[in-house]
């Protein structure tokens, strides 16, 4: 109180000398600012916001030299252009285009040297001092550093710092170009909104035509579409369009570069060609991203000689990744595949269980909510008529893996069934004992979807489980302690209840067996008596970095962490308990094969001792021979790999990732739209979903001369307790003690096994399990809905 009473008294005191010296407070005020303004000048220019190009850098940007990604057998296998551009040159940039770039958005261009002082004094009269519109001050050459370098969020005065950052350049730009190389750069870098970059590729976008094909309303168009990107897109909004064309047109006749004839005659009604993108995306643009991201990071830490920080997109780097070109191709066909088959089931047995009332009421909801259908409504139509709009079938875009938008014949319900039940994939390998990324497939399509799935945290499900499990271990457990499977209602955590995906309760399971099979009972058992703390700092020792919340539901996977940190938890069991961080750039050379970086892969330290590491593994390996992921021995991989499954509510999420001591594979399965969800834990589990695309994987890297997988070895070749009892947990564990048949029984089963030599059947249609195969427990409060789909066929 005291503090603020004399910053009060101090406040006063200044009010009453700005009343009796206005004259003399207003200069000082306009001297401090002046002053603070010119030390805001000089730190920028000393690059204390951000370093600015210099001169050598800027040269090259007219130019730019592509950089290349390499996978590690040296085969190129991508590269970086700057902004993704098609270069235009001057020939194409006709005087229409020009004339009404400059007449709209600098009309004195070729007047100054970078800066317009008249602007900004218009800007600082009409704009901010009697608050009218008067639209911004930038110049081209401005606009050309904003397009070029962006605008960094800044700690504060962002806006103030990217503007004087951009004056400072387009000084630097003015004095290497002329003024027609500075309205290439412009047209060649500028965003036309829909990810088009350049006049080139909007050209043919909008209108079907190449740049100096453009008529004169044409050009209006694309240059008044800079404005607003997205507001004046001529295909979604024609009239604005249209109206924002006309203005340019206004502005070049106000400038004299076109008559009033000339005028009255382009102020058509509005044309638009509209190209749908063709794209056929490689699945390599995902790790393109990712290696860009990793490279970004190197970056920022180690300038080039001369200072400026390098550039993917124009420096002409060489840069030699970790990808293995074979298990890419794996990577790639196994999710490509399973993505197919899994989408026809999807289409045909998606389920809306978080609405209520079904998928009939979601789809109800979002047809009413269809532009079309309330502007019928709007009219007086009839519910019937607007039901035969719904119904009727009609040539409709969709996006085909692969092949880009195609025409199929749909109705409006189908359209927008297909593009909320759509499923997403990722799945990576990386190796266990390096962290080298060998494959990397971040989505189905990267012209689709630019989401990657692989950095992308999604809800884990049950894959979270080995984590707690090892925490167990390290604080005293052994896999033959017995815990009772019984529903607990926990009324310290509001009622919560965590059931069995089976729901069938009673009995106990030994630690490894309520592992292999997945059971949430026992799992939070587990989890409660060890202690939430310790499990997050297991977590955090095996290398996520995702922010964990701390509750005891986390043992049931209810955190979001990514693909990537969840594969190099895995790989941190896999290797034997080292900490591993995974990489994607080997080496990065310059123009000249000069050596920039060399990647050396660093002991992280361990996450777990030797022993306990050793009886999760062979824990796991329990998940895959007789669990949820016992689907993986239908593929007759001849290694022991071990893994674990994950599914989440109501089939929200599929995962599964394998191991063997040298390679970790993961991968990821659902929709974006948390809405809809598979019908059935059958089809919807990570075991149905995302194991296939693993153990293709393994299946293929098994037929290899020269092996790059081999075995885990252990000390036994079964625990000496049984996975489940009948009794009690305290019956079951002195049982355990006395129990002289059990691994005989096993050793008979096993033998038989071999004799027949006859796998796990995988069903001819990849995304129905067979049945019998136990099922991966999930976060669940309710009971899923099951349809029966053993006679189902899918064409």
């Amino acid at each position: 109180m005291n503090f603020l009473g004399q910053t009060w008294a101090g406040f006063l005191r200044l009010m009453s000398y700005v009343r009796q010296h206005p004259f003399k407070s207003f200069l000082y005020v306009v001297i401090t600012g002046f002053c603070t303004l010119c030390l805001l000048f000089v730190l920028i220019y000393l690059g204390a916001f951000g370093k600015l190009p210099t001169k050598t850098y800027l040269k090259s940007l007219k130019n730019p030299v592509t950089s290349t990604i390499y996978a590690s057998n040296k085969e190129p296998i991508g590269y970086y252009y700057l902004q993704n551009r098609s270069n235009a040159d001057s020939s194409q940039i006709k005087p229409a285009l020009i004339q009404a770039l400059v007449a709209t958005e600098d009309s004195r261009f070729y007047e100054h040297r970078g800066i317009d002082y008249r602007s900004y004094a218009r800007v600082l009269i009409k704009s901010i001092i009697l608050q009218q519109n008067a639209g911004g001050g930038s110049t081209i050459t401005q606009q050309v550093a904003k397009n070029l370098f962006g605008r960094e969020k800044q700690f504060f005065l962002s806006t103030p710092i990217n503007k004087i950052r951009e004056i400072f350049i387009a000084r630097r730009l003015e004095s290497i170009y002329d003024k027609e190389d500075i309205i290439l750069l412009y047209f060649n870098t500028v965003s036309f909104g829909e990810n088009i970059y350049g006049i080139e590729k909007a050209a043919f976008r909008f209108f079907n035509r190449a740049p100096e094909k453009l008529t004169l309303p044409e050009s209006a168009t694309l240059v008044g579409l800079l404005k607003a990107p997205s507001y004046y897109n001529p295909r979604n909004f024609p009239e604005r369009a249209e109206q924002r064309r006309n203005v340019v047109l206004s502005q070049m006749l106000k400038h004299k570069y076109i008559s009033e004839e000339t005028f009255q005659e382009a102020r058509t009604p509005m044309k638009v060609d509209y190209q749908t993108p063709k794209k056929v995306s490689s699945f390599s643009a995902y790790f393109k991203d990712y290696v860009a991201t990793e490279f970004a990071e190197w970056a920022e830490d180690n300038p080039s000689p001369d200072g400026h920080t390098y550039d993917l997109e124009a420096d002409g780097l060489n840069i030699y990744t970790t990808l293995n070109f074979n298990i890419q191709q794996y990577a790639e066909t196994a999710l490509h595949r399973q993505a197919d088959n899994l989408q026809k089931l999807m289409d045909r047995y998606w389920a809306a269980a978080t609405t209520e009332g079904g998928r009939e009421v979601l789809l109800q909801q979002l047809v009413d909510q269809n532009r079309e259908v309330r502007q019928m409504r709007q009219r007086g139509r009839t519910e019937e008529e607007i039901a035969a709009f719904v119904g009727e079938k009609h040539k409709r875009k969709y996006w085909v893996i692969g092949k880009g938008y195609e025409e199929q014949m749909l109705s409006l319900e189908d359209s927008i069934a297909k593009s909320i039940n759509r499923l997403h994939a990722g799945v990576i390998a990386v190796s266990s004992n390096s962290g080298r990324i060998m494959g990397y497939v971040g989505g189905i399509d990267y012209g689709f979807s630019q989401t990657d799935n692989i950095v992308t945290p999604r809800q884990v499900g049950s894959t979270f489980k080995p984590i707690t499990y090892l925490a167990a271990l390290e604080a005293g457990e052994d896999p033959c302690n017995y815990y009772d499977n019984t529903l607990i209602t926990y009324s310290q955590y509001g009622d919560w209840r965590p059931r069995n995906s089976n729901n069938k309760y009673g009995g106990s399971y030994s630690m490894h067996g309520a592992l292999a099979n997945s059971i949430n009972t026992v799992s939070v058992t587990l989890q409660l008596k060890i202690g939430t703390e310790k499990v997050l700092g297991q977590a955090k020792k095996m290398g996520i970095a995702s922010k964990l919340p701390n509750v005891p539901s986390i043992v049931l996977g209810t955190a979001d962490i990514s693909l990537l940190e969840m594969v190099a938890a895995y790989a941190s069991i896999s290797n034997g308990g080292n900490k591993i961080s995974p990489y994607a750039i080997d080496r990065i050379e310059d123009e000249q094969g000069n050596v920039l970086f060399q990647a050396k892969p660093q002991y992280k330290g361990r996450v777990a001792s030797t022993e306990n590491i050793k009886a999760l593994q062979k824990m796991m390996e329990g998940v895959v021979r007789d669990g949820t992921g016992s689907r993986l021995m239908g593929y007759e991989i001849p290694f022991n790999i071990i893994g674990k499954t994950g599914t989440t509510q109501n089939n929200g999420d599929g995962w599964f990732i394998g191991c063997s001591p040298e390679l970790v594979v993961g991968s990821w399965v659902g929709t974006f739209d948390k809405r809809v969800q598979f019908a059935s834990t059958s089809m919807g589990s990570g075991a149905n979903t995302a194991l296939p695309i693993v153990a293709s994987i393994f299946k293929n890297l098994s037929y290899w001369k020269r092996p790059l997988l081999s075995n885990f070895e252990y000390d036994f070749d079964y625990f000496p307790c049984r996975p489940f009892v009948a009794s009690d947990a305290k019956e079951a564990y002195e049982l355990a003690q006395t129990d002289s048949t059990y691994l005989q029984e096993l050793r008979i089963k096993d033998t038989l096994a071999i004799l027949q030599d006859k796998p796990i059947e995988i069903d001819s249609i990849q995304g129905i399990v067979p049945g019998g195969m136990p099922l991966d427990s999930i976060v669940k409060d309710s009971v899923t809905t099951n349809i029966d789909i053993s006679n189902t066929e899918v064409e």
